[in-house]
């Protein structure tokens, strides 16, 4: 969609491949010489999916018990092609993608739209998740950060765990966002059961949720008896799909509530949404 962008970028990165600088202050320029393959794929720098295609290649796996490793191969098998030149192309670049993301240190992930968080969508998830779990399955563990644009002006790096938080306390289990969505009826309980589903996505795939977030969210939409009636009553199937993926999460380690009446709480809300 930007070949005048991927141009753009690519010409960066082969101006920094061909200076002629120590290896420790420029690592590429370094590899570049030993290989002597400045136009060939050791170079790339830009990947993604084959041309037309579209997402990170596990959109459909997340939420589905798959295995972390499982994703991790579908990530990788997803980004097929390294892109430059001065039109933008695709090359068709077997290994390359992979062959970075094992070396790779940390992941910068930008945040830039007001409008929505990394809760909402699975993009942000099926990326940074996608990107952990292929570099654990790699023996590898890179820090997340997301980089938070939406100004411009103060742009601010936050771990994918402290990013998480803001969003957790300030919008998800904020009761005043919490009232707002009781107002939108079946659309207002959707919006509530995709957070759940986004957060434990993102401890499935890169294991830094911590166990609390999801003691705040069960407190706000299972425990609270208000909430509760309110998922029941306009949209049971996102009540019962609360309850299986915090379910989900407990089963599988991520999650290890501090109340003892879960169990209780959740049986009563998939319970109640039965026909």
């Amino acid at each position: 969609m930007f070949p005048a962008q991927i141009a753009l970028i690519d010409a960066a990165v082969r101006a920094v491949a061909a200076r002629e600088e120590a290896p420790d202050e420029n690592p590429l320029a370094a590899a570049c010489r030993v290989s002597s393959a400045h136009a060939g794929t050791s170079i790339a720098r830009i990947f993604g999916t084959a041309p037309g295609a579209y997402g990170a290649g596990v959109e459909d796996l997340l939420g589905r018990d798959i295995d972390r490793e499982q994703l991790g191969s579908a990530y990788l098998a997803a980004v097929t092609h390294a892109y430059g030149g001065v039109e933008g192309d695709a090359a068709l670049a077997p290994g390359a993608f992979e062959a970075r993301v094992a070396t790779a240190d940390l992941l910068v992930h930008c945040a830039e739209d007001p409008a929505r968080d990394l809760l909402e969508g699975s993009e942000d998830v099926a990326f940074v998740g996608g990107f952990a779990a292929a570099a654990a399955a790699l023996g590898r563990a890179p820090d997340l950060i997301i980089l938070d644009t939406t100004d411009p002006a103060r742009p601010r790096a936050r771990s994918l765990s402290a990013a998480l938080a803001r969003i957790v306390r300030s919008r998800a289990a904020n009761p005043k966002f919490i009232a707002g969505q009781l107002r939108h009826g079946p659309r207002g309980a959707a919006e509530l059961a995709e957070t759940v589903d986004r957060l434990v996505d993102f401890a499935e795939t890169t294991g830094t949720v911590a166990s609390h977030f999801f003691d705040l969210l069960h407190d706000a939409y299972v425990a609270d008896d208000g909430v509760r009636s309110f998922l029941v009553r306009e949209n049971p199937a996102a009540a019962a799909a609360i309850a299986a993926r915090l379910d989900a999460a407990r089963r599988r380690g991520l999650w290890h509530p501090r109340r003892n009446d879960v169990d209780a709480g959740l049986r009563m809300l998939t319970k109640e949404a039965a026909p």
